[in-house]
């Protein structure tokens, strides 16, 4: 991993949103809560903040109103906060209802909502919470909305946007290629759940591992007039992300972020840029910062 990460440009001039809905999972801090701002600055006119906490996230929105630069660009924008707790598929299931019920059409939507810690934690459905939280709520949460997004597109002219915020850690960090390679006899899902399979310090990049591998089978599937699916690696950026780990690992962390950590507005840029810059050149593909990968 290099001291430094590489300098990203700033988003080209000229984005224009009026007349988009976008809805951002795990809102109400860091890259989530940014990134809506990026995009109510740009003119964006609708903006769905999706969270687990709706007192804060409804701060978030004031916080968002009085923001100068959205005041001065985006005065007349319509900010919701709607309940969504990714723990938890009675929430995911619920907030794809109230979405499809109380918004005519959903133009961009980006998967931010995710954990990283290095604790063996059960979610309340009983699943490992990496593989509740970064993955299986966000493929339920897919299911349910694909058709909704598809007949999204038809109404607007153009394709639905699906960003999923992912991690290059999928393939450098996960436990599947040489640690502890998946048996034929094995079942990844039970595998992932499994107490004696837990790798703590895999765990995130394994489960990252496996949203690449569902966008990978979904995309070609998909009709990029009506959906245009990509995921994207910010890199290291300075949030709270690293919160949630024991202290002994949080220190160190903490100074490599202090070394090579990137500010919230270069993150958001990079979320924007695959979003809305993006064609479909990037549909199916893993972008780190701006370049496609693969």
């Amino acid at each position: 991993m290099p001291v430094l990460q590489p300098k990203v440009t700033p988003l080209p001039p000229g984005i224009d949103l009026s007349g988009k809905t976008a809805v951002i999972t795990g809102a109400s801090a860091g890259l989530g809560l940014e990134t809506a701002r990026q995009l109510l600055a740009h003119k964006c006119s609708t903006v769905i903040l999706a969270v687990r906490n709706i007192s804060k996230g409804e701060t978030c929105k004031e916080d968002l109103r009085l923001d100068p630069e959205i005041r001065k660009k985006n005065p007349n924008s319509t900010i919701r906060v709607l309940k969504l707790d990714v723990d938890r598929y009675d929430s995911v299931q619920n907030f794809t209802k109230v979405l499809q019920e109380e918004l005519p059409v959903v133009n961009i939507l980006i998967l931010n909502a995710g954990i990283s810690n290095v604790s063996l934690i059960r979610s309340p459905n009983g699943h490992e919470k990496h593989l509740q939280i970064n993955y299986l709520s966000n493929v339920i949460l897919l299911a349910e909305l694909l058709p909704y997004l598809e007949a999204s597109a038809e109404i607007a002219g153009s394709p639905t946007r699906i960003t999923w915020i992912g991690s290059r850690m999928h393939d450098t960090m996960n436990s599947f290629a040489n640690k502890a390679p998946i048996m034929p006899s094995e079942a990844v899902l039970e595998r992932m759940d499994s107490k004696e399979a837990f790798l703590p310090y895999n765990r995130y990049g394994d489960s990252k591992l496996l949203c690449a591998m569902f966008m990978y089978t979904l995309a070609p599937r998909l009709d990029t007039d009506k959906v245009i699916f990509n995921m994207v690696c910010p890199g290291m950026i300075d949030t709270g992300i690293s919160d949630s780990l024991p202290l002994y690992l949080r220190l160190p962390v903490n100074v490599v972020k202090a070394l090579r950590a990137r500010p919230l507005e270069v993150g958001g840029w990079l979320i924007v840029n695959a979003a809305v810059v993006l064609g479909p050149e990037s549909h199916g593909r893993h972008i780190g910062d701006k370049d496609i990968l693969k």
